[in-house]
């Protein structure tokens, strides 16, 4: 539709110096302005509408000069507070005819010659009778357009009346993902990842019109409904006005270019008013590789005394993992990670199958643990299977774990080391316990292993039993007959629930005992 509207912009320039271009002298100023027979206020325009306005060539006291044509000279017009072309917003739609935001200035429905993104030449040579008419079209919703004329002067009134752009009907949707990996669109795997959806015009104008909503995908039974925080989008219509995000989880893998999950939106009412995002990935995130750094490999390690220390270190990868300060929203600043957790695994070097594992130190965050030489031999005892074994030849390594994933370290299958507890048993011998006792397990609480030590002043049977709050017997550590001295056993509860227990030595006719916390 195409309006026309009389303004009072005016285009000045110095009439001595017009003249004097047409080959004529002559004292005075004169410039060009709009008519002065005007509309007051802003105009209101649906994006896309063609509004005219007419140019007036005049001298300073109010006449027409009719030979503009003959002795102006070109005048630039600049369109303001305008973006349509500056837009640089590659979010399309799969109906889209233009895809993006223009504005053009025209006379007799050519385009002016144009300077720059916002900038047109109108000649003089356009002006009949002093008079020339141009006009807008706007395909943005910018409000406050105006048209302004240069070279300015300051006698004169060079711009135009405002125009507010305002959207067009709802023709289709943007829905947007927050991809968690740049550059390709991708998110992980039961990781919460945002959605954003909007109703736009057929030039992508976001429109605030309240619009009844449905979703749907291609894999549309892929996603999470249980955790908290999550929306459930497929599961009913939802009513979104303006820029909508919502926050979901996907349950399966998905990896171009086979089998990338789309999510489309639609209007409840009109199908055919819908969008989608780009396709995407939906990918694992396993803790990144790392290697085991000391003892090194084919280590010999000597237990020379029950409380002396060993760190086994290695290293801490930055990041630990690709689920790593990911910016789960673009409307909010905070960023999520993973949880990555270690566990240290000692296996006996021949079959590689008989496994001892406790969580590295603060409950598995640390990239170390360490253990006491005690510790280091109940250990040995207990893959060996024999509490009196002295050389014993193992192989250790780590887990890390983000809870769904888990990655070994390198080199696998891990580094040999080897246990020499000669210094430990002599100690052992040398000094006989002057009573019977038993130590508090460590570390405790615990999952699964921990490891008990007690002491034993003659020769004799030796009960280690655990048992549950009301009594009943769990399991039996240890039965044997066991020499006087300090002992050391290792107990793996993985078959126990979280919860508290008692473990009690029986020795000596005497019955001692401690509680202790499994914690899963």
């Amino acid at each position: 539709m195409k309006t026309r509207h009389l303004l009072s912009l005016t285009i000045g320039l110095s009439l001595c110096v017009a003249m004097l271009q047409a080959g004529q002298g002559g004292p005075g100023n004169a410039g060009v302005q709009f008519s002065t027979n005007t509309i007051l206020g802003d105009i209101q325009r649906l994006v896309g509408e063609e509004v005219c306005f007419t140019l007036t060539a005049k001298d300073d006291n109010g006449n027409v000069i009719r030979s503009w044509d003959q002795v102006g000279s070109p005048v630039t017009l600049t369109l303001v507070n305008s973006t349509a072309n500056t837009d640089t917003s590659m979010q399309s739609w799969n109906a889209d005819p233009e895809g993006y935001t223009w504005a053009i200035l025209t006379h007799n429905g050519t385009e002016l010659t144009k300077i720059s993104d916002n900038e047109w030449s109108i000649p003089e040579t356009f002006f009949v009778d002093g008079m020339a008419e141009v006009c807008l079209t706007h395909t943005k919703a910018d409000t406050g357009v105006y048209i302004a004329v240069t070279p300015t002067l300051p006698f004169l009134n060079q711009i135009s009346q405002s125009v507010d752009f305002i959207a067009d009907e709802v023709t289709n949707f943007l829905v947007d993902l927050t991809s968690h990996t740049t550059p390709d669109d991708g998110v992980y795997l039961v990781r919460p990842y945002e959605i954003v959806v909007v109703a736009r015009d057929r030039f992508l104008n976001y429109s605030d019109k309240m619009m009844k909503t449905r979703f749907t995908a291609r894999f549309p039974g892929e996603f999470d409904q249980q955790s908290p925080g999550l929306a459930e989008i497929f599961s009913g219509e939802l009513f979104i006005q303006g820029l909508t995000d919502y926050l979901i989880a996907s349950r399966i893998e998905r990896e171009k270019p086979i089998e990338p999950q789309v999510i489309i939106a639609y209007a409840a009412d009109d199908p055919t008013i819908m969008g989608q995002t780009d396709p995407y990935e939906v990918l694992s995130h396993e803790p990144n590789p790392f290697s085991l750094l000391d003892p090194a490999d084919h280590y010999i390690l000597a237990l020379n005394g029950a409380s002396q220390t060993q760190d086994f270190t290695w290293e801490r990868p930055n990041p630990p993992d690709p689920y790593w300060d990911i910016q789960v929203s673009r409307f909010k600043p905070d960023t999520y990670s993973d949880d990555i957790r270690y566990e240290w695994v000692i296996v006996d070097s021949i079959s590689l199958t008989r496994a001892f594992r406790i969580a590295s130190n603060d409950n598995g965050k640390n990239p170390v643990l360490t253990l006491t030489h005690g510790q280091l031999q109940g250990i040995m005892h207990t893959i060996s299977g024999r509490n009196d074994m002295i050389h014993y030849s193992l192989c250790w390594y780590v887990n890390a774990t983000d809870g769904l994933y888990t990655t070994q370290s390198d080199p696998q299958p891990g580094h040999y080391i080897s246990f020499d507890a000669t210094g430990i048993t002599s100690v052992q011998g040398a000094v006989r316990p002057s009573s019977l006792a038993l130590g508090q397990n460590y570390p405790n609480p615990f999952n699964p292993s921990t490891t008990i030590e007690f002491s034993t002043t003659r020769r004799g049977p030796v009960q280690l039993k655990v048992y549950d709050l009301l009594g009943s017997e769990v399991t039996t550590i240890l039965e044997r007959n066991l020499d006087a001295g300090n002992h050391t056993v290792t107990y793996d509860a993985r078959e126990l629930r979280s919860g508290v227990y008692v473990y009690k030595l029986e020795a000596e006719g005497k019955v001692l005992s401690r509680r202790m916390i499994v914690m899963k």
